[in-house]
């Protein structure tokens, strides 16, 4: 018996995924997250570091006057936001490349370019002197990573078959 159990850990390939569905599921995560942001007076889409890190996101700092009433006003909405932020944390976490030097830093900047913040592969491609392939590729990897981790992923018909008859 194995210590480690491969297939539990196993993160489908994109023939495996119905992209078109898992992006729409996608796009309903990212509205709802971009939306409670903005409730609790953030900006619509997180910030990353140069490092493309996420942001320390600290909604409960010291503030005063307007900025203090904003808070209180906004306060009902904490809860969705801290939910949804959690989430987003978790998926974002679990995109990685550990076989290269710095690949997981590169995914993730890859993703969020394309995937968040909606440039072109093309627009990718000259901000980054990266290859069309290479951002296409490691892009869709670090998207079926997050989804997969976060449930939004939707496997192709056929996959879906092949599990059902597994189990």
């Amino acid at each position: 018996m194995a210590l480690f159990d491969v297939t539990k850990y196993q993160i489908p390939k994109a023939d495996q995924v119905d992209m078109r569905l898992s992006r729409e599921n996608f796009e309903i995560f990212m509205t709802e997250y971009g939306a409670v942001r903005e409730k609790v007076g953030k900006n619509r889409m997180p910030k990353m570091t140069q490092s493309f890190g996420l942001t320390a996101s600290s909604p409960f700092r010291e503030y005063s006057g307007d900025a203090e009433r904003f808070m209180i006003e906004r306060d009902e909405f904490m809860p969705e936001y801290k939910e949804l932020h959690s989430i987003f944390g978790q998926g974002y976490l679990a995109i990685s490349n550990p076989l290269r030097e710095g690949g997981t830093d590169r995914r993730r900047q890859l993703f969020m370019l394309r995937y968040i913040y909606g440039l072109s592969v093309q627009q990718i491609c000259d901000q980054t002197y990266a290859g069309r392939t290479f951002v296409s590729d490691e892009s869709q990897k670090g998207f079926i990573q997050f989804c997969d981790k976060v449930g939004l992923l939707v496997y192709s018909e056929e996959t879906a078959e092949l599990v059902k008859r597994i189990d």
